[in-house]
């Protein structure tokens, strides 16, 4: 799953001088909390987004900053609290929403997140609604609802034609239903976009071997070799041959 806290990320500090000084001051502590969050230094973060939630309650952005930082600690009721606080104050915060559904896809509550993906795609100028489209497809097939979940995952590739995570994914399920020759065009549209992975390779090399495409499997299985000898499915691939 795909964390994204894009809108979040500023270099500097703006005020608004027609805020209280408590707010400025949140803000301030946002961003240097959001600073330290990105530089991996947890504790520090932690402090200043504490303040800066003090010092203004009901900033969105202090709320779900600190949400993500609390889903990094793996403190999964502070962090559900403050992501849904960001997502109940600025409703039309589209990466608070996915954020907030991808914490509860990863956490087994699947049938909610879809909610939250949704709530991220009404706003018509949200930049990145392949994200969110993904996210959903990936969550209904977790939970075996095949077809909404590819639904969501063309409306993905709508959005973005080269989006690597909705191609593979698709291929994938495809792969498993056995449409062989539609999981390929989703593979090989993969391949040509992205940076192949051991993962991909072997998934397009066991469709190529279902359809009996003897030139696909050995530059397929030339590629895994060459580019991931070490990896599992390297081996696996030296196994049935």
């Amino acid at each position: 799953m795909l964390l994204l806290v894009s809108g979040l990320l500023q270099a500097c500090v703006t005020v608004d001088p027609s805020k209280g000084r408590n707010e400025e001051a949140s803000a301030v502590n946002t961003e240097m909390g959001l600073g330290y969050l990105q530089q991996n230094n947890y504790e520090l973060a932690n402090e200043k987004l504490l303040k800066a939630l003090r010092q203004n309650p009901e900033s969105v952005k202090a709320n779900y900053v600190y949400a993500v930082l609390q889903d990094k600690l793996e403190q999964k009721e502070l962090a559900e609290l403050h992501y849904k606080k960001a997502t109940e104050l600025d409703p039309k915060n589209s990466d608070a929403a996915n954020n907030f559904g991808i914490f509860l896809c990863r956490n087994g509550r699947e049938l909610e997140s879809e909610e939250y993906f949704l709530k991220a795609l009404k706003d018509p100028l949200y930049k990145t609604p392949e994200y969110a489209y993904r996210n959903a497809g990936f969550c209904m097939l977790k939970v075996n609802q095949t077809e909404v979940g590819k639904d969501y995952l063309r409306k993905a590739i709508a959005a973005k034609s080269d989006f690597g995570p909705a191609l593979l994914d698709l291929g994938d399920v495809l792969y498993k239903e056995g449409d062989y020759s539609n999981a390929k065009i989703y593979l090989d549209r993969f391949h040509l976009t992205s940076k192949p992975t051991a993962k991909s390779l072997w998934l397009a090399i066991r469709n190529s071997l279902e359809l009996d495409d003897q030139g696909d499997i050995e530059e397929l299985a030339q590629r895994l070799e060459t580019e991931f000898p070490d990896s599992r499915e390297y081996a696996e691939w030296k196994q049935i041959q």
